[in-house]
């Protein structure tokens, strides 16, 4: 006997998450945390020393591999990632946004990470569609 049925696509798959878990960027911040570091160390884990010649590159690929995080760990959202490196000179270093966005889908995390030569502040923003 053969099931004429059509095919769900879903099937299998268990619950699928309420649309709020899904579209809401503020209820992933903690996993978003949690990765942020991750990203960065795999850049600059093993860098003992500040070249201002690499930082480019570093930044670069750094803000790649938290895009391709994020959108691991949420397809839903429009992302922006801003990766700042500073060498670690005493000097100070202030940061601040400001946002016009709908609070119950769009968020914010920043993370700093830092070694003994240099600080990296690595801001992300997810932004539902």
């Amino acid at each position: 006997v053969v099931d004429s049925a059509p095919i769900d696509p879903e099937a299998g798959r268990g619950a699928m998450p309420d649309n709020d878990d899904v579209t809401s960027f503020p209820k992933l911040k903690e996993e978003v945390n949690l990765a942020l570091p991750q990203c960065i160390e795999r850049v600059l884990g093993k860098v003992a020393e500040y070249h201002a010649k690499h930082v480019d590159e570093w930044s670069e690929s750094i803000g790649q591999e938290v895009l391709k995080k994020l959108q691991e760990i949420s397809g839903n959202f429009k992302y922006i990632v801003c990766t700042t490196i500073l060498e670690k000179k005493g000097g100070g270093f202030h940061t601040s946004s400001a946002v016009f966005w709908d609070s119950e889908t769009d968020a914010a995390v920043s993370y700093r990470w830092e070694n003994k030569a240099m600080v990296c502040v690595v801001q992300t923003y997810g932004v539902g569609i």
